[in-house]
This record gives structure tokens, sequence and C-alpha cells, in this order.
């Protein structure tokens, strides 16, 4: 079997040739490259020899048993994750070797099943742990915090930022409240020819328009009652480097026109002055508005628009970019546990399919505020459920669940919580999808169904047509949805659709 460069290598070491032949078989139909071995020395071996991203390793085999071979080997392969086959009575000794750093441990006998999901997991825990470990050498030294996120819409935003960076023209940053503008805005400063110079930041709709003038363009002492002294403006202060503008979108006219005579005439004027100021900013401005239609109303300039939209930066919302909250969410319990001293904390899977289920009208900032809150009430090394706002818990309440009937079974201590059907809001239906969806039945005859409930009914449909159309292949039916395979298994027994799968 030909391995691709990015190809997860497994390794699996079992004296049975009955396991060596079922887990190859089952791993490599998920597309990882497997080498099989049958003793401990063949394992040490290939350990020694070539990368290996999880080693399966049953602990009673000829040559040298895989406990040993575990202790033996982990100081150098570091970046390997072990799971070790138990048989009954032996669990106490696998156990003692996950604390010495075993991913986990299989007992004797399993289900394939649970093989496949502990495997995608390690490499799951592998690939945030790379990923984490790059973004903090990144962070290293540099203000702010990093844009996270592989989806296509945040790789485009990255490519655009590496782009207009070292360039000296105006960027207009659009996108729903809590997207990243601010942090957008700081990577183009800090990688532009400006970053020595400073970076000053207004915001334009946080003061009344008399204060936001003289916050903007600064004052002569006597301009106004109050001015005992002089008084330098923010666009002043910014000269040799970038002034951010955030919601550029609620800065009044009489002020839009005073800003355009900035950018083109590239001076100033204070309150009560009689002389000009010269200045060379680069201006990046930020709005969560359409400022097309804002200037169609006659609420924006076009004339400013056009000077501040040469480059123009559009940060998708969270729901758009649903594959990202993982990655987003372990970032930010990294970054809390370590601020409140809390050592390593692990997402609950059930903590994390119920974030990838939320709508987060908030966006990043919300599922930063909501990490943070279950960071500081976590007592124990998981983050559960009930850790996270009560909004999460609506759908774990202790009675009889959703559409399918099916009740979420959780590794927390949820009581009442525990049961009822997941999900929140389905993103990635049609416009034909939609319009299917008002015309059911369910919606044309009897009393209507609350939000939720419909909602539920037509994200079961689609999660139930999804699996149909892949024959039942959950990683495909994942990726067609944009969620983890995780999510989607706790889904399909929150709905009841284990049956669907293969």
């Amino acid at each position: 079997m030909m391995s691709l460069p990015c190809q997860p290598h497994i390794l699996v070491a079992d004296d049975e040739a009955s396991i060596r032949r079922l887990l190859q078989t089952v791993l490599e139909a998920r597309g990882y490259r497997v080498t099989v071995v049958e003793d401990g020395l063949q394992a040490a071996a290939c350990l020694e020899r070539e990368k290996v991203d999880v080693a399966i390793l049953d602990i009673r085999m000829p040559g040298e048993n895989g406990l040993d071979l575990f202790r033996r080997m982990k100081p150098d392969c570091q970046e390997t994750a072990f799971i070790l086959i138990t048989a009954y009575g032996t669990v106490r000794t696998a156990i003692e070797a996950m604390k010495a750093g075993a991913f986990d441990y299989v007992t004797k006998p399993f289900l394939v099943d649970e093989v496949e999901v502990m495997v995608e997991r390690a490499l799951e825990v592998g690939r945030l742990t790379r990923e984490l470990d790059r973004l903090k050498r990144k962070v290293d030294g540099q203000p702010g915090e990093q844009l996270i996120g592989q989806s296509p819409a945040m790789q485009k935003v990255f490519k655009v930022v590496g782009r207009v960076a070292p360039a000296d023209a105006a960027v207009l940053i659009q996108g729903e409240s809590g997207t990243g503008k601010e942090i957008v805005a700081g990577l183009l400063h800090h990688y532009s020819l400006r970053r020595e110079g400073p970076l000053i930041k207004v915001n334009c709709a946080a003061l009344p328009e008399g204060l936001l003038e003289s916050e903007l363009f600064g004052y002569e002492r006597g301009a106004f009652t109050g001015a005992a002294r002089s008084k330098p403006g923010k666009l002043e202060m910014a000269h040799m480097g970038t002034v951010f503008l955030d919601e550029v979108g609620d800065l009044p006219l009489s002020l839009q026109a005073k800003l355009l005579r900035v950018l083109q005439e590239k001076e100033i004027d204070r309150l009560g002055g009689v002389r000009t100021i010269p200045v060379d900013i680069r201006v990046v401005a930020a709005t969560n508005r359409n400022l097309m239609e804002a200037v169609h109303s006659g609420q924006f300039r076009e004339d400013l628009f056009y000077r501040l939209n040469v480059v123009n930066i559009i940060l998708p919302p969270l729901r758009d970019r649903a594959g990202d909250i993982p990655l987003l969410a372990e970032f930010f319990v990294q970054k809390y546990a370590a601020r409140m001293n809390k050592g390593t904390l692990l997402l609950a899977p059930e903590t994390l399919a119920l974030l990838e289920s939320h709508h987060w009208p908030g966006n990043v900032r919300e599922l930063e505020n909501t990490i943070e809150r279950a960071v500081i009430l976590a007592s124990g090394p998981v983050i559960r459920p009930e850790h996270l706002p009560d909004e999460f818990l609506e759908y774990m309440e202790g009675r009889e669940g959703g559409p399918g009937g099916g009740r979420i079974r959780t590794s927390g201590t949820g009581g009442e919580r525990g049961n009822a059907a997941a999900g929140r809001t389905v993103h990635h239906t049609d416009e034909a999808a939609g319009r299917a969806a008002c015309d059911s039945p369910c919606f044309r005859e009897g009393p209507l169904p609350t939000l939720r409930q419909a909602i539920q009914q037509v994200e079961r449909q689609l999660i139930a047509e999804a699996l149909r159309r892949t024959g039942g292949n959950k990683s495909r039916t994942a990726r067609i949805l944009d969620i983890s395979r995780r999510a989607l298994q706790y889904k399909m027994e929150a709905y009841g659709l284990e049956k669907c799968s293969g």
C-alpha cells in the first residue's frame, strides 16, 4: 500500500495473527499506514527506524512485552501515542503505564470501533499538541494573540494579511463582533514596515461626537472650556505608525469629512489651532456594519469609503468555520489553565460536542469567555458539560429528549441534565433544503413546534440523509457536515441514529 507523506503511521504489535489482521484491515480502511509485527523486538526496531504516530502494543508478547517496551521507548518517542492491549487481570498494570505516559489502554476482548475511536483521538490530540506548540513558538516575542484556524475561510484571511501587511495601503476589516478584527489590525501593523512606530487604537463608537473629535484631532489650550493645556490627538500620536479605527461605521458625518481630509492632505488641524500639523500614518479601519448600505442610505461618505477600502478583509463568523472550534477551544483551555495555574486540562468529548453544536452569536470572543468560565469552574482535570453556561445544558435536561427519542450519555455528573437531544442550528443547508423544511408536514398540520424542536427535527433529518449518502461512513459524513467525528457520534446517539451507520 503506497503511503502519503502526511499519512498517519500506526504500529500494531501483537502475537495473535487474527488481531493483527483485523486491526490492519480496519485501520488501513481509515486511510492510515499500518505496520504489523508479532513481537516486542520487531516493534522496537520499527520505533527506532521510523516515525510512528500511534503504537498499539500487546502487553503479553514474546521478545519484549509491551509494557517494558513502552517504558524503554517512551523517552525517545515523545510524539508517539502508546495504546496498550491488556488481558483480564492486567488492567492494573495498564493503569500504572498510563500514569507513566501511555495514552490509553483497551482490554481483550475489545470492539474494533473502540480501537478506531481511540486511535482517532490519539491522532487528534497529537495534532492539537503540535499546533499549540507551533502557536506558542509563533506568539513568543510577539504582541497580542494570533488568529487561529485551519478552515479554508481562515486560510484565505491569513494569505491576505501576509500579502497586504508590508504594503502601506489602507485596509478595511469587516466582520461580526467578536471575530477578531482588532487582532488582524495588530498583525497588519506588526508585519508592516511601520512596526517600529506606534499602533494607536480608537473606538469610534465609544465616545460622543464632541469628545471623539478632540480625541482624534487633539486640541490647543483654550480651545474650549476645560482645555487648560494643549493635547495631541490620536491621529497625531500615530505619526510614522498605524491608526486603527474600530467601528468606523459609527463615525459621525462631520468627522468623516475631517478624516477624509487627513487621508488626502496628510495633515491635521487641532481644535482651536492656527496651523496644520503633518502626519504620516497608515489607516486600518474595522466595522461590523455593511458600509456600502450605509453609503447608499447617506450615513457614510462614499469618497471616504473608497479611501478606506483599498484592501478589504472579511472575517467569517465562527458558525461558518465550525471545524476550527476544537482548535480554538483547546487553545483557550491551555491559555487560561496556564494563567490560573491549573495544570493540564482536557475537554470531555461531550463538552466539545456541545461547543461544536452552539451557534456562537458572539463568535470567537464568546467562545473564549465560555472557556475561561469553564476553566474557572472545573475542579478536576476534565472540563465537563456542567461547567458550561446553562444555555448549553438545555439540551441535556433530564427528561425525554429530542425527535429521535435518544438520550445523550455523559461521563459527568450532570444529574437531571444528563439526557436529551443535542443540536442547535443547521448551518449547511442550502436554499432548497430550507424551502423543503418549511414545506414539511410538521409545519403545515397541527400546532407549530418550538424553534428548538424544529431545529432538532431538521438537524436529525440532515444527519440521517448525510449518513444515507455516505453509506453510513462516519468520517465522510462528519466532513460533509463540517463537524468532528466525535460530535457526529454524539449527535447520532442523541437522535437514535446509530443504526444508520454501517
